[in-house]
């Protein structure tokens, strides 16, 4: 977590401690949501906050008029209808998919309470 975002740490830089400080911890990262790069210098004991972050697998049952999902978790059934296609990427892609006829699972990304869609392909399992 930097600046209260859920981040993938992609560098950390540590310098040296001085003569009246202690080491720092320059973290470099990307947002999971957005993108985004952020930065944050730490000490070299402080602690550093942790997302929970749940990769999940959803088949298509639906996109409806209004473009949000209709899902279900391919391990325990759950339904959820809360989570908005996107309009461009993967969100167009698995639009195009289900257009066409074609079983689709997606892969949702969740943390602190925001979902992405992060990865669409077909379903070539038959059951």
């Amino acid at each position: 977590m930097i600046k209260g975002r859920p981040c993938k740490v992609v560098n950390i830089s540590t310098s040296k401690p001085g003569k009246h400080g202690s080491a720092k911890c320059n973290f470099t990262a990307i947002d999971l949501f957005t993108g985004d790069k952020k930065e944050a210098i730490s000490p070299g004991h402080a602690n550093v906050d942790v997302p929970f972050v749940h990769r999940v697998e959803y088949t298509v049952l639906d996109i409806d008029d209004s473009g949000f999902f209709s899902l279900m978790a391919n391990e325990s059934g759950d339904m959820r209808e809360d989570i908005r296609c996107p309009e461009d990427g993967e969100g167009e892609k698995a639009r195009n998919m289900f257009n066409d006829g074609k079983e689709v699972m997606v892969t949702i990304l969740t943390a602190i309470g925001e979902d992405k869609l992060v990865d669409c392909k077909e379903n070539t399992k038959n059951n």
